[in-house]
């Protein structure tokens, strides 16, 4: 595997997020860039993925597999904007991509948060991040693992393909709503 690891800060907002599942038509899968949870929905799927990872809501610290699997929660609520803050989270603790890798116990899952980063970008038409985080995940292997719904590959690839003319640079401000900052 390619060693592509860059600094977590610049991987952070370069990197967007999450899987449909099998019952998601895969045009859903490129949401309106408004949707975000209201605060109540937003706690109760925090408390939800806490529980499914078998840890405490008080914890201050919490591990890459808890921001990982609650950035694919949120990017699958429809809420893309937290969703990039928890997967940049996940990939700021640990930026190696693997299929099959094993978050705790005998729980594993297919780690391709480069990928899920240029998905969750895509859905905030935030091409020039979405861009560059396909572009980590190719150079890290992760399109070409087998493990990604080819639908969804490209649809989300196609969505990128077609603004390839957006020219910027990728920013955290780009990502962040000022107003959601304080439920983060």
């Amino acid at each position: 595997m390619n060693r592509l690891i860059p600094t977590a800060f610049a991987v952070a907002f370069a990197l967007a997020p999450v899987a449909a599942s099998a019952d998601v038509p895969v045009s859903a899968t490129l949401q309106s860039r408004q949707a975000t949870l209201a605060p109540d929905a937003f706690e109760a799927l925090r408390r939800k993925v806490l529980a499914q990872c078998g840890l405490e809501a008080t914890a201050d610290r919490l591990p890459w597999y808890f921001h990982f699997e609650f950035g694919r929660a949120l990017l699958e609520a429809g809420d893309a904007r937290r969703a990039v803050v928890q997967l940049a989270q996940s990939v700021d603790l640990n930026p190696v991509p693997r299929a099959d890798k094993r978050l705790y116990g005998m729980w594993f899952t297919d780690y391709l948060p480069y990928f899920e980063l240029a998905d969750a970008h895509a859905r905030l038409e935030n091409w020039p991040c979405a861009a560059h985080a396909l572009e980590l995940s190719r150079a890290a292997g992760e399109s070409g693992s087998g493990r990604i719904d080819p639908r969804r590959q490209r649809a989300v690839e196609d969505a990128i393909g077609t603004h390839g003319d957006a020219i910027g640079a990728c920013h955290r401000d780009d990502v962040l709503d000022p107003r959601m900052a304080s439920t983060m």
